[in-house]
């Protein structure tokens, strides 16, 4: 009995005094899904705000990013959640995560916004997808299609001339400007109960592969991968323009994109496609995502074979994205897309130089014959002056 007694105190003493489980590697992955989740939303809006000359349907959309962990449609467990809360400070609160020069002065990152239109933002619901039992996921996830239906009716009534405005939870009130751009909403959870699929809803909403979002690695990408899912809500009228303008049959041309968010692009682009055989054509919807993508990233000044870069990485550690993730034909058309715009771009940097050369000698000159003004009218002021005949 003494013995066994010695033992469990043992026991015991030995639990009380072993260290705690070192929880760094969950630490690092919620900060770093956080982060990435929060880089894909504000490109998303960045996106719509650069494309919106090629989509049919636009809208008035907020310069601001709000976030819960209502919008995470993993449900994580409690011990889970309370640890995600520690690291990155976010709650069930819609908390503003991002926001661009064009928000109020007032917006703080870290601010709760309680209303938008006096609308109040809802809690998060519940969504049941019977199919992921097939697949060996969970038929119970996170939807926060409630936050959506508020932000989407705030822009439809901004639409028509109502001002947006934002109730903050300690009672102040802001009207926030905001800009046109694509309509409908990309979205994409860091944690998701199906990492790997890409959903849409018409031209209402997209979802893109948690799995590709999360492979993420520089603005660029996530620029990509923003533009990628909003070609999916342009109108198939609009690009059919673009498609009739030149005589192709399907998808995105070299240069048009550009030619149309990138000022005075008119002649560069000509300069460009003169020296082009033919046009790429693509006979598949992903693959003029592809090409649309490429274009748009380009006119913000970004890698237009970003996309390509990702798809790399993609296949090279094993992980699924549909959609996103390119097979050989799309890889290829996307490469050689790629190489064109990059021409379009080292073309038109060129012409900026030119131009800066040319305003730079302007300027030379004015100020040159400015100085020579100068020195005649202080030459002339020294001259003496003719005295008056005597009488």
């Amino acid at each position: 009995m003494p013995l066994l007694a010695g033992l469990l105190l043992a026991g015991t003493a030995c639990a009380q005094t072993a260290p705690q489980y070192d929880r760094a590697f969950e630490r690092e992955l919620y900060k770093t899904r956080f982060e990435h989740e929060v880089k894909f939303r504000a490109a998303a809006i960045q996106v719509a705000w650069a494309a919106e000359t090629l989509c049919h349907s636009t809208t008035p959309i907020e310069p601001f990013v709000l976030w819960s962990t209502y919008s995470m449609r993993q449900r994580l467990a409690e011990e889970e959640l309370k640890l995600f809360r520690q690291i990155t400070g976010m709650d069930e609160k819609w908390r503003v995560v991002w926001a661009d020069e064009g928000a109020p002065d007032g917006m703080r990152l870290g601010d709760v916004v309680t209303s938008i239109n006096g609308r109040k933002l809802p809690s998060g619901g519940t969504s049941f997808e019977f199919s992921a039992l097939f697949r060996g996921g969970s038929a119970v996830s996170n939807d926060d299609q409630g936050f959506w239906d508020v932000m989407l009716k705030a822009r439809d009534e901004a639409a028509k001339g109502k001002p947006l405005t934002v109730t903050m939870e300690d009672g102040r009130s802001m009207t926030v400007d905001t800009q046109k751009g694509c309509a409908g909403s990309v979205t994409a959870s860091s944690f998701d109960n199906d990492p790997d699929v890409f959903w849409r809803q018409g031209t209402k909403r997209a979802k893109i592969p948690a799995n590709a979002m999360i492979e993420a690695r520089t603005q660029d990408e996530f620029l990509w991968l923003a533009a990628f899912g909003t070609y999916f809500q342009a109108s198939e009228n609009a690009m059919k323009q673009v498609q009739k303008a030149e005589g192709a049959s399907t998808g995105f041309l070299v240069g048009k994109i550009l030619l149309l968010t990138v000022p005075g692009a008119g002649m560069i682009l000509s300069a460009a496609e003169a020296q082009a055989e033919k046009a790429l054509v693509v006979d598949s919807i992903v693959a003029s995502a592809d090409l649309f993508a490429n274009e748009v990233v380009a006119s913000l000044g970004g890698d237009p074979a970003a996309g390509l870069k990702l798809t790399e990485r993609l296949n090279e550690r094993g992980v699924k994205a549909d959609a996103v993730t390119m097979d050989e034909f799309r890889r290829s058309n996307a490469a050689e897309h790629a190489r064109r715009i990059r021409g379009l771009q080292l073309v038109q940097a060129q012409a900026e130089k030119d131009r800066e050369r040319a305003d730079a000698r302007v300027q030379e000159e004015a100020v040159a014959k400015a100085a020579a003004a100068a020195a005649a009218a202080a030459a002339k002021a020294l001259m003496p002056r003719p005295t008056a005949a005597p009488n």
